[in-house]
């Protein structure tokens, strides 16, 4: 099992990032990832979304012991940052590729495995990870970019052994029956990377709940290996994606992380 802490690489090789969320769960670790990179010292991020409010808000939906204010807000950060705002990723986005030139990684936080139960625009305008994904996708092998890191969930596929957990086959359930259409989202996400050119790695993390503190660690599932913890935070998360969209270990692949082996779940 491999581990990374919050120190990583440098971001010496990393002079624009372009960073991407949505709403729901796995989105939320976008948020995140702007904070990350801001952490790395990455010199410019862009971020491309639909839902710049919320950044506004004091919750993120995480356990940071701190909580969190709007980056483009705070003087110390809103030289390095570029707000693009969106209609909406079911619309063709013009000119999108403008927004990509130049930049060395891309960080792709769209869609979510929620069913919409509490917000219903999560199953209207929160099924993204296609439709976005695809644009994302064009636009960069227009600018010519190619690493790209992206999130996705564990318990997809039918026998999916990637996370030796028995989380995994309770994941895999809730995916084919009440989370089907997020499912079919992920998957035409995932698809669409698989047939594209570039060097990307697709990310399923475990656990992610919202009160779960960040550890400053992350820990890689590996082949074979005890399962990693289900306990990660969402930032947690977005620094490992910093992390390989500066200094990629896993190209056209994806990888399970989470917290340290024989952490309990969240919840």
């Amino acid at each position: 099992i491999a581990g990374g802490d919050a120190a990583g690489p440098s971001a010496a090789t990393c002079r624009k990032l372009v960073v991407l969320y949505g709403i729901g769960g796995l989105s939320d670790v976008g948020r995140h990832a702007i904070m990350a990179g801001l952490e790395k010292n990455v010199e410019h991020i862009t971020v491309i979304t639909e839902y710049p409010d919320m950044l506004d808000d004091e919750n993120w939906e995480c356990g940071c012991i701190d909580g969190h204010t709007n980056p483009f807000n705070d003087e110390a950060h809103a030289s390095k940052l570029t707000m693009v705002k969106i209609d909406s990723w079911k619309n063709e986005q013009p000119n999108l590729v403008e927004h990509f030139q130049g930049a060395d990684a891309v960080i792709s936080c769209l869609g979510h495995r929620q069913p919409g139960w509490k917000n219903k625009e999560l199953v209207t305008k929160g099924l993204i990870a296609r439709d976005g994904n695809k644009q994302v996708i064009k636009a960069m092998e227009e600018a010519n970019v190619s690493r790209d890191v992206t999130i996705s969930s564990f318990g997809l596929n039918r026998g999916d052994k990637t996370w030796p957990h028995w989380a995994s086959k309770l994941m895999r359930l809730f995916f084919l029956t009440f989370m089907r259409k997020a499912r079919k989202d992920l998957q035409a996400m995932e698809k669409l990377f698989n047939e594209s050119s570039l060097d990307y790695l697709i990310v399923k993390p475990v656990g992610i709940g919202e009160d779960v503190v960040p550890a400053g660690r992350y820990f890689q599932q590996e082949p074979g290996k005890e399962a990693v913890g289900g306990n990660m935070a969402k930032m947690d998360v977005a620094r490992f994606m910093v992390d390989e969209a500066i200094q990629p270990t896993t190209v056209r692949g994806s990888k399970v992380v989470g917290s340290a082996p024989g952490t309990p779940m969240s919840g």
